[in-house]
């Protein structure tokens, strides 16, 4: 056992199979208009589909149309647009040892998001088993269009149409890309409200360890999410810099989802060659979830595309802090996270 304080890698022990808790997502049937942004860009409005469940534990992802968004992770992107207001944020690893993220909107939509940057095949998989939803995204090579063309989601693609989209002169290309949500959303003729994607909300799974801070690497990237116990959320830090969107708030996430997962170079490569990296998100692995400064161990575990991902301590789920957001980091091999 790790001494208190001390850093310690992550290690999973075996688990049995998961126990679907009572509390947890119950998607919403029929679609809804997207609602008229407010004027400030850093505004969200409350998405206005079937009347959020009542039953408890059901936030985020409440009921509202999805929009995906793939944003840029790197210093030339920042501040972001809108990320504070995402349900899901996930970190997906691409070529280069770098990550892109991949935001999904639900519960709220902020005016505008960005920088929107190209989708990857990985997107795929990671929005599958929300249903037939909207995907905007910036840029792509011919292989990856192919691919993302094949998949059940509504491509919103800048290059395809600038329908949605505007450049910020202030930003440099290609990281000046930003979408207008409520102008997405109607170019893709409406959008799906959220199938279970598996998370389940609620009080927390008994027992867990500390963890006060998280902090992962990928070869050419770094993000530390730190326990604030006043905003009860795990601040992000990227890069060594404080992760600040364009409202001046610091990024934060109130259940931080350590998913382990496999991959293997897909036959794209970018404009220098380099081939990029596609996460195996069916199957099994090792999983961390943190919330309210603590930590639990144990396994993810997704049976197809469209099923929900389960995860599962002791034979136990695991329950999300219910007020959102979540940030899942994907760690394939090459890749480290540490808690502390």
């Amino acid at each position: 056992m790790s001494r208190p304080g001390a850093p310690r890698r992550l290690v999973a022990p075996a688990v049995a199979g998961g126990l679907v808790l009572t509390l947890g997502l119950v998607a919403c049937s029929g679609g809804s208009k997207a609602p008229a942004p407010p004027s400030a860009t850093s505004a969200t409005t409350t998405a206005t589909a079937s009347p959020a469940p009542t039953t408890p534990g059901l936030v985020p992802l409440r009921g509202g149309p999805v929009l995906g968004v793939k944003i840029d992770n790197t210093p030339s992107s920042r501040p972001r647009i809108g990320l504070n207001s995402a349900d899901v944020v996930y970190v997906e690893p691409v070529e280069g040892g770098l990550t892109r993220l991949l935001a999904v909107f639900s519960s709220h939509l902020p005016a505008e998001v960005g920088p929107v940057r190209s989708g990857r095949e990985s997107d795929i998989v990671i929005l599958e088993n929300y249903g037939r939803v909207a995907l905007a995204y910036s840029g792509s090579s011919a292989y990856t269009r192919r691919a993302l063309a094949k998949g059940p989601q509504i491509n919103l693609s800048f290059d395809d149409s600038p329908r949605g989209y505007h450049r910020d002169r202030s930003r440099p290309a290609p990281y000046n890309v930003i979408g207008n949500t409520r102008e997405l959303l109607a170019r893709a003729g409406g959008s799906a409200t959220p199938k279970d994607p598996g998370f389940r909300f609620g009080p927390a799974l008994a027992g867990g360890t500390a963890a006060t801070y998280v902090d992962a690497r990928w070869p050419a990237a770094r993000m530390r999410l730190v326990w604030d116990a006043k905003r009860k959320q795990y601040l992000v830090t990227t890069d060594g810099r404080p992760d600040i969107d364009a409202d001046g708030r610091q990024h934060g996430a109130s259940t931080v989802v350590v998913q382990h997962v496999q991959s293997r170079l897909s036959a794209n490569r970018d404009v220098n060659g380099v081939r990029t990296p596609l996460v195996t998100l069916v199957g099994s692995g090792k999983v961390t979830v943190l919330r309210d400064g603590k930590a639990w161990t144990g396994t993810w575990s997704r049976t197809s595309a469209t099923a929900p991902t389960r995860f599962t301590a002791a034979g136990k789920t695991i329950a999300f802090a219910p007020g959102g957001p979540v940030w899942v980091l994907l760690i394939a091999p090459g890749a480290t996270a540490t808690l502390g």
